[in-house]
């Protein structure tokens, strides 16, 4: 998912993200590493152009059976404390949130405590539209305002923006839904937000400690933690988000005030990111039966949609075909931020990424594909970093 770039200290909200205050520092480790010297070689081949090229500092791990076989950082996670970019440094993971929030509602639905076809206003009070459903959330398929840029004018400066507060602006600015909800692909990070919100009233937790009981902790995500609303209560040293321009690096961070969770405000480290591809890529993740619902992609509009019932998108036109191979990738997008995870079930194979440099989204999405085949031992072009 992209979120469109603004100043850091902007009080503004044209993003997405999801999060909860706390840093939980959670155990739960992988298997011993097995650091393949050539792959790293390799992997470096692709990564360093780009950071000459001042687009990208961040880290990135290759794993295939729970086991790094790269691990590596580059540049710094914070400019002023002079702070290096490790694999365990934690990062905005925008969007990758949503595959956490996606998998909440389907562990749900799998114990009985949620069904795909409830309506969400009888959950949740505040959402604007009676009768759209969890599923209509989960598929982008709701009529939701897409944008939280369009709430700004209703906030003071430095007011804390909640999720409640959001769909209740929603309600006065689109009464209606932008479309019949089921009739086509629309993304929407708000409709994520509210189903973090489903996730709390199912489930009886709130957003963040349900995430970190279900799978931050059973997964080993050591650094996850979901982002205090703000700033000034984050945690310990902070990555901040940058973009090279005129010569030098530029603040490109986060916007404070934000206290909505589900689509975004998660912060996960490359190592965080590998070991939940990890976990769907050894099907860990949901009880199987779970698992094969939530893969089916809904027809909407009379096609398929590119992206199923757990956040995970189809690989674009082009790839290699694999037909009996489960994979799933996804990408979020921040001001300076960036994040990328693709996990594939029948190799056992993960790459995932995070940065904080303002990494373009074509050269980052031509990096995570070229990855993808390294680890896969396909044969990779040389790099291009403009």
């Amino acid at each position: 998912m992209t979120r469109p770039a603004g100043p850091a200290r902007a009080p503004g909200l044209t993003r997405r993200r999801a999060t909860l205050a706390g840093a939980a520092l959670l155990g739960g480790c992988a298997l011993p590493p097995a650091h393949d010297a050539a792959l790293a070689r390799a992997v470096a081949a692709q990564v360093q152009p780009l950071v000459d090229a001042r687009l990208f500092s961040g880290a990135v791990v290759l794993m295939r059976d729970g086991r790094p076989l790269v691990a590596r950082g580059w540049g710094l996670a914070n400019h002023a404390l002079g702070l290096a970019f490790t694999p365990e440094t934690p990062c905005d993971a925008a969007s990758l949130a949503k595959n956490f929030t996606a998998a909440g509602v389907w562990l749900l639905v799998h114990e009985g405590r949620l069904r795909l076809e409830q309506p969400v206003q009888p959950l949740v009070p505040e959402y604007p539209h009676a009768g759209v459903t969890v599923a209509q959330l989960l598929a982008h398929s709701n009529g939701l305002a897409p944008d939280y840029g369009s709430f700004d004018r209703h906030f003071a400066p430095g007011q804390v923006r909640e999720t409640r507060a959001l769909l209740r602006l929603a309600a006065l600015d689109t009464p209606a839904p932008r479309f019949v909800p089921g009739s086509r692909f629309e993304y929407s990070d708000l409709a994520y937000d509210a189903l973090a919100l489903v996730i709390e009233q199912a489930s009886g937790q709130g957003y963040a400690a349900f995430v970190r009981q279900r799978f931050f902790g059973p997964h080993g995500l050591a650094q996850a933690f979901a982002r205090p609303a703000r700033l000034a209560d984050w945690p310990g040293p902070r990555t901040r988000g940058y973009r090279h321009a005129d010569g030098r690096w530029q603040d490109d961070d986060l916007f404070d005030g934000e206290a909505f969770l589900g689509g975004s405000n998660l912060q996960l480290s490359a190592l965080d990111a590998a070991r939940w591809g990890d976990a769907w890529a050894r099907g860990r993740v949901l009880p199987p039966a779970a698992d094969r619902a939530g893969a089916e992609r809904a027809w909407l509009g009379g096609r398929r949609s590119a992206i199923d019932a757990l956040g995970w998108f189809a690989p674009p036109e082009g790839r290699p075909a694999e037909p009996a191979a489960r994979s799933g990738h996804n990408t979020g997008n921040y001001n300076g931020f960036r994040a990328s995870l693709h996990w594939h079930r029948g190799r056992r194979e993960v790459v995932a990424y995070v940065s904080n440099g303002g990494l373009p989204q074509a050269q980052g999405d031509a990096l995570l594909w070229r990855l993808v085949d390294l680890l896969a031992g396909r044969p990779v072009p040389p790099p291009a970093a403009g």
